[in-house]
């Protein structure tokens, strides 16, 4: 499961690892201060998108298609999969600095990587599907059977 919370909410023991994902650092007083586990800022939006946001805070909708547009391409692609599988079976934070809880860096990238959950989902049944569909082909055993006429013996 994956939890959004601002940097300074408080601490709960059901937090998991506590991610940073702003496009900014943090200093080891405040990470320490606000038991946060990674700092992660290059899963961060693109700074000008981000401060887009800052200044325009009813631009939420273009800053969410810069930063999943960044995200797709991003060279970290195989660890954004790696998180979107590990909220399947543990919870972790994403932690931001917004004052919208709902719109901020951390709710866009828990966006993404739900998408990528279910993308990655998808996928895997699709193969399961096609190696399946393989399977019955190479063995012929769906193919309709003419019916065999019983042998009397006289």
């Amino acid at each position: 499961m994956i939890k959004v919370k601002h940097v300074l909410e408080t601490v709960e023991s059901d937090d998991g690892q506590r991610i940073w994902v702003e496009p900014i650092g943090l200093t080891k007083d405040l990470r320490e201060w606000c038991k946060v586990d990674h700092v992660l800022p290059h899963l961060g939006p693109p700074i000008h998108a981000w401060k887009t946001l800052e200044e325009h805070p009813d631009a939420y909708d273009y800053f969410r298609a810069r930063y999943h547009e960044m995200l797709k391409k991003s060279p970290y692609r195989a660890a954004l999969q790696s998180l979107a599988v590990a909220s399947r079976h543990e919870t972790f934070t994403l932690l931001h600095q917004s004052d919208d809880p709902d719109h901020n860096s951390a709710a866009a990238l828990h966006q993404f990587l739900s998408e990528l959950k279910c993308e990655l989902q998808r996928d895997k049944l699709t193969q399961t599907l096609h190696l399946q569909s393989r399977s019955l082909v190479g063995s012929r055993s769906w193919k309709r059977q003419a019916p065999v006429a019983p042998t009397v013996s006289l």
